[in-house]
């Protein structure tokens, strides 16, 4: 009977752990390497908001889309009872009142009831918005131009044309979201019938579903059509996407912060349209920010390749793929 050899079997040497210490000591590095990446990447339209012009452009705005707020809501209430029921627009409309608004939903949409039925303040605010839509757009309309480039502004009549389309583009995109939302909260009122807390929720999710696209759809119609100049819709979208999403987030640290605030120990009775006014104040620097990341070519949609060999192909003006994908740089700010 032969006797059989076995060789040893000698396990594969394992690498050493990692020290704590190199460990904590690459990740602040890869952290500060982020850092200096994001700041490099926004640093320039950071500082922009912090030139005295980006401030009075500011001020400027939120005065007028102060005077400008109810309105416009009273006339987006006129449009809508047109095509549904008051009773039901009137709900949607406050709800839209009380999830953006920081403060005072209470107040306003008191306000909004009793004058939705008369026509006098119909008539009054078409007047209103006439005159008070130049006041926001102009300002918008002189500091997308600074950001742009462009030398030239519109004349005083060119801006009112281009200010009252901007606004009746944003009344339509209002009416159509607070139409499918009436239709949406009435499917939901009738798929659960009760006054619990799950009819509530999904009506704030249908409002929350149309409001966010009306928001961004908005936020792009100002930065393309306000500039004097012709400026690619594909430049711009971006940019008025991560404005309507950091828009949701600024109101909600907004609301967080405005407890610390306290303006009703210094402003009295004139608390509600002192902080209305900053409220505006900032979302108007915001908007401002959102069209500098959009000037430098910053804000861009994410590619995404469907197909393995799709990431080594460029569009040449023939339409032909062949070749790297290159992209040529956007002008500087």
């Amino acid at each position: 009977m032969g006797s059989s050899s076995t060789s040893p079997v000698t396990a594969a040497p394992q690498a050493p752990a990692p020290q704590p210490r190199l460990a904590w000591r690459h990740r602040w590095r890869l952290a500060w390497r982020l850092i200096r990446a994001t700041g490099k990447l926004l640093g320039p339209s950071t500082k922009f908001l912090a030139t005295t012009e980006a401030h009075t452009y500011a001020y400027s705005v939120s005065a007028n889309l102060l005077l400008a707020f109810l309105p416009f809501m009273l006339l987006m209430v006129w449009l809508s009872r047109q095509i549904s029921p008051l009773s039901f627009v009137l709900s949607v409309v406050g709800q839209f009142v009380v999830a953006y608004l920081p403060t005072g939903g209470a107040t306003i949409i008191r306000d909004i009831h009793n004058l939705a039925s008369q026509q006098t303040a119909r008539i009054f605010s078409v007047i209103m918005l006439a005159v008070t839509s130049t006041g926001v757009f102009m300002p918008l309309e002189v500091a997308l131009n600074g950001i742009w480039g462009f030398k030239k502004n519109r004349s005083y009549l060119g801006n009112q044309a281009v200010s009252l389309a901007v606004v009746a583009i944003c009344g339509a995109l209002g009416v159509i979201s607070i139409q499918l939302a009436v239709v949406g909260q009435r499917a939901v009122d009738w798929i659960t019938p009760g006054n619990w807390w799950l009819p509530n929720f999904l009506d704030f999710c249908v409002l929350k579903t149309f409001a966010f696209p009306a928001a961004i759809l908005g936020f792009f119609f100002i930065y393309w059509l306000l500039p004097n100049g012709k400026i690619s819709p594909e430049r711009v979208f971006p940019a008025a996407l991560y404005a309507g999403v950091l828009a949701e987030i600024f109101q909600t640290v907004f609301r967080w912060i405005l407890p610390l605030l306290d303006f009703a120990k210094v402003y009295a009775s004139l608390a509600l349209p002192v902080t209305l006014l900053v409220w505006g104040y900032s979302g108007a620097l915001l908007l401002l920010f959102g069209a500098t990341l959009s000037a430098r070519g910053v804000a861009r949609l994410p590619h995404v390749h469907l197909r393995p060999h799709a990431a080594h192909a460029t569009h040449h003006p023939s339409g032909s793929l062949d070749g790297p994908a290159t992209d040529a740089p956007p002008p500087p700010l």
